[in-house]
């Protein structure tokens, strides 16, 4: 090997060390970039969730066997959109919002997905809004403790609908009561909702930290900006009076 090959195959060496560090810094900073759009969008999706479920509570506000309904639960399980084609045959998809009550106070709200919901739906009608109103502390007491779990019979609980003609009378002993905007609702068939998870990462975006369950339901987190107005709707039951606030325009909370 003459001197000009090792002289090329040494710069050639130092040029990699040189660019190795460089190489290494842009895949961090990619990654950081990366990381950072994905936050940003599970913020915004977080908040728009909040949003539409601030406009339920108020449709559910509006009628005064779902307001008395409201003021007994001591949970509301918030759906805005549910999957279209999803009900009476297991579909999936759909992010919620629990509001619970805690020593009198409603909390602030832990995101949640559902896997699949059976409504006693005609097979084949689109999706829409879903009220879970949590009337036990045993169907509270899986959104408190785990991370995946279910509102039916196979899980010890009584879960009815909220029929179109339905009264809450008719959901005395109820654990669960299930109310729908979608039509084709039947009161009488079984409701099961299974596969609810708990959305680590949608909690963590709008807190903007890691938080449990448990510190959400029992009122251990501060409410962001985007937050106040649902829960005045809630806070609005325990007084006695209109909240007030109108739900934010979509894109008004980033």
């Amino acid at each position: 090997m003459n001197n000009r090959s090792i002289a090329v195959i040494g710069v050639s060496f130092l040029c990699a060390a040189l660019s190795g560090p460089a190489i290494a810094a842009n895949a961090a900073s990619n990654s950081s970039t990366s990381t950072h759009t994905s936050a940003n969008k599970e913020m915004k999706g977080a908040n728009e969730t909040v949003r539409e479920a601030t406009k339920l509570v108020q449709k559910l506000k509006a009628n005064p066997e779902t307001k008395k309904a409201l003021m007994q639960a001591k949970a509301v399980f918030l759906v805005p959109e549910y999957g279209r084609a999803a009900f009476g045959i297991g579909g999936a998809g759909g992010e919620g919002v629990l509001i619970a009550k805690h020593n009198g106070k409603w909390s602030d709200p832990a995101f949640y997905n559902i896997g699949s919901a059976s409504l006693g739906l005609q097979a084949g009608v689109e999706g829409g809004s879903i009220a879970f109103m949590i009337m036990s502390d045993r169907a509270l007491k899986g959104f408190r403790e785990k991370h995946n779990f279910s509102l039916n019979a196979d899980a010890g609980l009584t879960v009815v609908n909220w029929s179109k003609r339905g009264q809450y009378s008719a959901g005395k002993g109820a654990d669960v009561i299930a109310w729908s905007n979608t039509k084709g609702l039947y009161g009488d068939l079984a409701v099961s909702v299974t596969d609810i998870a708990w959305d680590g990462d949608a909690n963590k975006a709008y807190y903007q930290k890691t938080a449990t369950a448990r510190e959400i339901i029992d009122g251990n987190m501060q409410t962001p900006e985007s937050g106040t107005m649902l829960k005045s709707e809630f806070s609005a039951l325990e007084t006695g009076t209109s909240s007030g606030q109108t739900a934010p325009t979509k894109g008004q909370y980033k």
